[in-house]
């Protein structure tokens, strides 16, 4: 099963692919413009959207937590048996609430579910091992360590190639490569990085 996970950014058009929705706290005030879907729960404290919605399945958390509601929802969605989640209205606000959102890449991983977030044609993912994935043709995309050194053996697709280089957390070079190609193949032989990039 595919789930939307709606966040709070003030930035979200409200174009959601998906047919089953899990909004955290006041990612609910996006409804309206998101159209009717199957909203699975309405996770949080409500401390954001000041009351529990009347007509919704929430999930209520305490104020006082050691997670974000992002994270719960991405949590219960794992719960209601979804396999691939995709994460909408991560960016913008606060930046330390964005680094939070990108961390739900990880936390999504270590649960097994497939996960990426979505912004506009924007697309980031967390990836190791060898993935292969379609893009943009002429677009950008940017490859950035996480959680530690990145080993890369091997790329196709980009104009910049990726054969046996190795990324620290500091380096930059990984950021605004070229989609030379409708498919874009990646191996990695150790570590993991984020892929952000234009579909």
């Amino acid at each position: 099963m595919e789930v939307a996970i709606i966040l709070k950014s003030p930035e979200f058009s409200g174009k959601v692919d998906e047919d089953n929705v899990i909004y955290a706290d006041a990612g609910y005030n996006h409804a309206q413009k998101i159209g009717k879907k199957s909203v699975l729960a309405v996770v949080g404290d409500f401390d954001s959207l000041g009351s529990a919605p009347l007509f919704e399945k929430t999930v209520q958390l305490n104020v006082e937590k050691n997670f974000t509601d992002g994270e719960r929802a991405v949590r219960y969605a794992k719960e209601v048996g979804a396999t691939k989640i995709v994460i909408y209205g991560a960016y913008g606000g606060k930046i330390e609430h964005v680094l939070g959102n990108i961390a739900l890449l990880k936390i999504a991983k270590n649960l097994g579910l497939n996960a990426q977030i979505k912004d506009g044609d924007k697309i980031t993912k967390l990836i190791d091992g060898a993935v292969s994935f379609s893009a943009k043709r002429g677009g950008g995309l940017s490859l950035i360590p996480y959680g530690g050194n990145c080993s890369f053996k091997s790329s196709k697709g980009l104009y910049y190639p990726l054969d046996n280089i190795t990324l620290t957390p500091s380096d930059t070079r990984g950021i605004s490569n070229v989609i030379e190609s409708e498919k874009v193949s990646i191996e990695i032989q150790s570590g993991q990085a984020l892929v952000i990039y234009e579909k």
